[in-house]
């Protein structure tokens, strides 16, 4: 994708500091859209010092980055953003299928419509026995790499999740599992610090119908298995 200028002419009185942030944000954005930053804290980072600011702390919140990221794609993938969208959400209700023994959640980027091309999609799985997850996939020949996700539980306190990593063709899923506690109350977003927007398969489709992408064509989702 081309370079494109993310310069603001800032203000030296009072409208500075708003527009550092918005100059700061976009850059960011920007950064993140074309791969040259992996997540919204060191785009922030790169994008203030580019602009000579890297001391500052006058840097934008998660959820001003992310908007500034919905309106870089939107200028600049249009069509191709909504199809990509689209055809994820599509596979991400059917792998909710798959998995609805787990009470699966979508969340993250394709659920906020800001998915990038090689983005994962994030389900949160719902067990007290993480042993179950492994035996499901086992049972079901689906190959898999286990890690873990750190994610923020309370203010000042977070846990580590394990995380199945699995494909299907070209796309990869993050099967992130969690008590069962978690339906409730999930852990904190790094948006904005509360509760984990996430969805159900029921409310995913209602979604999906609602931006006219219900009918929209669908790989089928074969997760890819050991033969």
């Amino acid at each position: 994708m081309a370079r494109h200028p993310s310069k603001i002419t800032r203000a030296p009185q009072g409208n500075a500091p708003k527009l550092e942030r918005a100059e700061i944000a976009a850059i960011a954005a920007r950064l993140i859209a074309e791969g040259d930053a992996h997540d919204f804290a060191s785009a922030k980072r790169k994008a203030a010092a580019s602009i000579g600011l890297e001391n500052s702390r006058n840097l934008p919140d998660n959820l001003t980055v992310q908007a500034a990221l919905l309106e870089y794609l939107r200028l600049f993938e249009g069509d191709v953003l909504d199809a990509r969208i689209a055809l994820m959400r599509h596979e991400a209700l059917a792998a909710m299928h798959v998995f609805e023994i787990f009470e699966p959640r979508l969340a993250g980027p394709v659920l906020y419509g800001s998915a990038l091309a090689h983005c994962a999609v994030t389900l949160h799985l719902h067990t007290d026995e993480i042993e179950s997850v492994t035996r499901f996939l086992e049972d079901s020949k689906i190959k898999y790499q286990l890690t873990e996700t750190r994610l923020k539980v309370a203010a000042k306190r977070y846990e580590e999740f394990p995380t199945f990593l699995v494909s299907n063709n070209d796309l990869d899923f993050e099967l992130i599992v969690m008590p069962l506690n978690s339906l409730t109350h999930p852990p904190l977003s790094a948006l904005d610090g509360r509760r984990y927007r996430r969805v159900d398969s029921v409310t995913l489709k209602q979604l999906m119908a609602q931006s006219g992408a219900v009918d929209a064509p669908s790989r089928r989702v074969a997760l890819d298995r050991d033969d």
